[in-house]
């Protein structure tokens, strides 16, 4: 096997990124003017004068209810003409999901975050079509969205021109072995979700203050670019994003007047392009405990207004009309800020504890007097209060759970806000139950939803919006009645955009939500907007190229090896059938001795002879004398020994 390595190093770059064109679904606003949604509205002047009217005015821009509904739970606009998602049907609500989050950056680039509206037992079913995108004439799906499944969140934000999260969604107080991932990453450029888990070290700031029993949740945030984004929970908890991960950026601990839950975040850039934004909070550590937060009598109220120049959010000043009670002096919750361009903008507040999704506060935090409590529509500025604008008194908008004791211009609870552009004013959406019921048969004094558009002067007017009442021929009902506006947002005076909640007729009788947008037919009176982004290339090294090469082929197997065994032989002698011979002659009258030796050989060898005496060699010392007397014998000793030799 042989592997190759290919390695491309980009050097940083400027990239310039833009997404497709959406594809033509769901519903289409603008062009001629659509008529008015029919509603009641209500003007009250700077002096405290009010008005009524059952119908709006045709001149100028009005809210129109869209049709068809865009947020369709099979991914596309509703058919309210088939029988299965018919109004007079009592299951057609389920063909519509209901917004929870809504983000413009410009009015032709927008963001919605839905959930499904039928049930699945006691809980909401999950739907793929979680997150919807607005290219300034549909509404359409995100197709790359993974479902709620893995990403439950239910606020969408911006994060740049190309990058958005989804956070917060359903959680429950006892946290599991594993938190849930609430934090969901768009990211533009790859086209690809990422979820994150909250960081270790933010589930830890919430255990040191409250034990086991609770865990980190969040319930805002903002982004001043793609890579750096803030994100705020309940017990004090902030977490950031740099681009490459979520760390912990909480307050101290022992800080007890920093420890309120975050409601709402934003984050705007002025006209030379420096970043800032605005956070609130309420006074307590988190809705569903509600004890007031503990104060140091030298901190005074805890804060709840906070400001960024494009770094981490700091507490400003900012006083806010509030009804103290024994052991619970502060009584106001801020709910939903916005800001413009020009660091100025609005902040909408409820009595301690309330909110528009639930019928009731914590038994903590009930009122302990019939009394109305402020729901103020405040202007604000990021050094904390708005100068030379005053806004509504705080009489204007107040609540009180006791329907006898209801103002009379109603008991308001708000969700949402968003600053007009240049205007001066805001839209703020809620909730408000009137103090009287009215003739028709669901107008009985139930909570329904309402906007209110007030100015820097004081004056304000509310819309409560009215549908042709399916439980009874002829009769008109409050849209969604024991509904709220559930997201707002304005892109310019002449473009806004408002959706609502669920409601029940006859307490059996569900009601689809609606999608409301504010426009007078024109063209917003404000800029396009474009997925032109530039950000810097990463630098990474590609994946390796491994190639894999066919095995050689198998070497024939080696011979076995020899195998030698060794045994001892005895051999027979080397020389065999030795025969001697002495041969005696006179001659002359002198005895000659001739000594003859023969043998055999079965194998070479070499041959010796010694001479012995009586079984004993001869000394060395007779040799000289045995040779002199018996030359002749040696003689033939050695003749024969060379014999011998010369026969091997």
């Amino acid at each position: 096997m042989r592997c190759h390595f290919r390695l491309l190093i980009s050097a940083a770059s400027l990239l310039i990124l833009a997404l497709p064109a959406m594809p033509a679904r769901g519903s289409s606003v603008g062009g001629s003017r659509p008529p008015c949604a029919d509603a009641i509205t209500a003007t009250t002047t700077s002096t405290g004068a009010t008005t009524a009217t059952s119908s709006p005015s045709e001149t100028g821009a009005c809210w129109t209810d869209v049709k068809p509904y865009p947020f369709g739970s099979e991914g596309e606009a509703v058919d309210g003409s088939s029988p299965k998602c018919d109004a007079s049907n009592p299951e057609g609500y389920k063909c519509y999901l209901q917004v929870t989050s809504m983000a413009f950056r410009a009015w032709n680039r927008g963001l919605a975050a839905t959930e499904s509206t039928a049930l699945n037992g006691v809980e909401r079913a999950t739907t793929q079509f979680g997150v919807w995108t607005f290219n300034g004439a549909h509404w359409s799906p995100d197709p790359t969205f993974p479902g709620q499944s893995a990403c439950p969140g239910n606020t969408i934000v911006w994060a740049g021109k190309l990058d958005y999260w989804l956070v917060g969604g359903p959680f429950v107080g006892v946290p599991p072995q594993e938190p849930p991932s609430h934090l969901c990453r768009f990211d533009g450029a790859t086209l690809e979700w990422e979820p994150f888990t909250i960081p270790a070290a933010t589930q830890q700031h919430v255990l040191a203050l409250k034990g086991s029993l609770r865990a980190a949740a969040i319930t805002a945030a903002a982004c001043f670019s793609y890579d750096d984004c803030w994100f705020f929970g309940n017990y004090g908890t902030v977490m950031h994003w740099d681009g490459a991960q979520v760390s912990d950026a909480s307050p101290d601990p022992s800080q007890p007047s920093l420890q309120g839950e975050y409601t709402d975040a934003v984050a705007r850039q002025d006209a030379a392009g420096n970043s800032f934004g605005a956070a609130v909070g309420a006074t307590s550590s988190e809705r569903a405990a509600a004890a007031p937060l503990r104060t140091r009598p030298s901190e005074g109220a805890p804060p709840q207004f906070y400001g960024s120049s494009g770094e981490a959010f700091s507490p400003l000043s900012l006083a806010l009309p509030t009804t103290p009670q024994l052991e619970d002096p502060y009584r106001t919750d801020l709910v939903a800020v916005d800001v413009d361009s020009a660091r100025q903008g609005w902040t909408a507040g409820n009595p301690a504890g309330w909110r528009v999704q639930f019928e009731s506060a914590p038994e903590s935090r009930q009122f302990s007097s019939p009394s109305p409590q402020a729901s103020p529509l405040l202007p604000v500025s990021l050094s904390g209060a708005a100068s030379g604008c005053t806004g509504p008194p705080a009489s204007r908008f107040t609540f009180t759970p006791f329907t006898a004791d209801t103002a009379p211009t109603g008991a308001f609870l708000w969700s949402s806000i968003a600053e007009i552009p240049g205007a001066d004013e805001a839209l703020a959406g809620g909730r408000v139950r009137p103090k009287s019921p009215g003739a028709a048969p669901n107008e009985d004094a139930s909570n329904e939803p309402v906007i209110a558009r007030t100015g820097c002067d004081g004056a304000s007017g509310v819309a409560r919006f009215r549908v042709a009442d399916p439980t009874n021929a002829g009769q008109v009902a409050p849209a969604d009645r024991n509904g709220y506006v559930s997201a707002i947002v304005a892109n310019a005076s002449n473009d806004a955009w408002a959706a609502t909640s669920t409601g029940t007729l006859l307490s059996r009788f569900i009601e689809p939500p609606h999608l409301y947008r504010l426009t007078d037919g024109q063209p917003p009176a404000s800029p396009e907007g474009d997925d032109v982004e530039f950000r810097p290339l990463p630098s990474k090294e590609d994946e390796p190229i491994i190639e894999l090469e066919p095995p050689a082929p198998e070497a024939p197997p080696e011979p076995p090896a020899t195998v030698s065994k060794t045994r001892t032989v005895t051999l027979p002698p080397a020389v065999y059938d030795v025969r001697v011979k002495l041969h005696k002659t006179k001659r002359h009258g002198q005895l000659s001795l001739s000594l003859y030796l023969s043998f055999r050989l079965r194998r070479p060898a070499t041959i010796g002879a010694r001479a012995l005496r009586h079984g004993q060699p001869l000394p060395r010392s007779v040799l000289p004398w045995l040779l002199a007397a018996n030359i002749t014998v040696m003689a033939v000793i050695s003749a024969v020994v060379l014999i011998v030799s010369a026969a091997r």
